[in-house]
């Protein structure tokens, strides 16, 4: 009782220090995108949120999110007006009166109890009448904060050679390529003369808490040095980006950078464009795409095959992908 009791306090405490003074000021009401997840499903959210703003002409948009996602809205054209309500479900219930438009964003694949067909970007924007392609939208770097990032990198003694971005984690167990794999594609790289390699990730993840991100030897680690946003300008300045199924990797794409995907228990046309996951490695093992399936096969955190989908994709799988991508760039 008093969990929803704070949850209503909450809802109430949005409605009038950030929906009243809207309407206040430019006497027109608000309109709420919202997707409290990670940050490749609020990326995946952009294209409907656009065609979607269309229909409310000279309003205020507000997105609500996760504060340490703050940045992505402003990025993708969406709005700088963003909130962190967990309880934004109930501003859209209980004073729908007060809005132009409330628009809570679900895929297929956010349920559990359904089989998605189709990539998310589309899903997010069907059940609202919109007929959405499946390219991923542009995001666009502050020119200052891309600056601030060069100059850490001029700072940390960057090789010469080509920039390569990894991300391997921390995510689920069960998405994860094992820390082996990963300093046997680094020394693969090295092979090629490869070696200006910088990790990014955090010790923390939305979902599991803090989680150990453990360094990959022969890497520039920047592991919880930087913001999402200054994250989102190294990968810009990369040549290539190179990580498992996550929100950053979704931030590649979305920065027109080539990228290789590793893939497991989920699946890549689920999530991208035939044209954005053309370096993508996926497993080979029959039960592939586990996470997609009634009743899911993996719990998250582990599953009944010890995640044989991710610890068998091959080095050298991947190191072809990562050359094929970078043979791109200099084409």
């Amino acid at each position: 009782m008093f969990s929803l009791i704070k949850r209503h306090v909450e809802a109430l405490g949005a409605v009038v220090t950030v929906i009243l003074p809207v309407i206040l000021r430019t006497g027109k009401r608000p309109v709420i995108f919202s997707k409290y997840s990670g940050i490749g499903d609020i990326v995946c959210t952009f294209p409907a949120a656009l065609e979607l703003k269309k229909r409310h002409p000279n309003a205020t948009f507000i997105y609500n999110c996760h504060p340490e996602f703050a940045c992505l809205p402003r990025m993708g054209g969406v709005t700088s007006h963003v909130i962190s309500l967990t309880s934004i479900g109930l501003v859209g219930y209980w004073y729908r009166f007060l809005l132009g438009g409330f628009y809570a964003f679900a895929s297929d694949d956010d349920r559990p109890d359904r089989v998605p067909t189709d990539v998310y970007i589309k899903d997010f924007g069907r059940p609202y009448g919109l007929e959405l392609d499946d390219a991923h939208p542009r995001l666009i770097n502050d020119p200052a904060v891309v600056e601030k990032v060069k100059a850490l990198l001029n700072k940390k003694g960057t090789k010469q050679g080509p920039l390569i971005v990894i991300h391997a984690g921390p995510s689920w167990p069960v998405r994860e390529w094992p820390q082996e794999s990963w300093a046997g594609l680094v020394r693969e790289l090295a092979t090629k003369g490869i070696t200006n390699v910088m990790q990014l990730g955090t010790s923390s993840h939305l979902a599991l808490g803090e989680v150990d991100a453990a360094a990959i030897p022969g890497v520039v680690s920047l592991v919880d040095q930087l913001t999402l946003e200054e994250s989102c300008a190294l990968i810009s300045l990369g040549a290539l980006f190179i990580g498992i199924d996550s929100g950053l990797l979704h931030i590649a794409v979305a920065m027109k950078v080539p990228s290789v995907g590793l893939w497991g228990p989920t699946s890549p046309q689920l999530r991208f464009s035939a044209d954005n996951r053309r370096l993508f490695v996926v497993s080979e093992v029959d039960c592939q795409g586990c996470h997609h399936r009634v009743p899911r096969l993996h719990w998250i955190t582990g599953c009944p095959y010890d995640i044989k989908c991710m610890k068998t994709i091959q080095v050298e799988t991947v190191m072809g992908a990562c050359l094929k991508g970078l043979a791109s760039t200099s084409e």
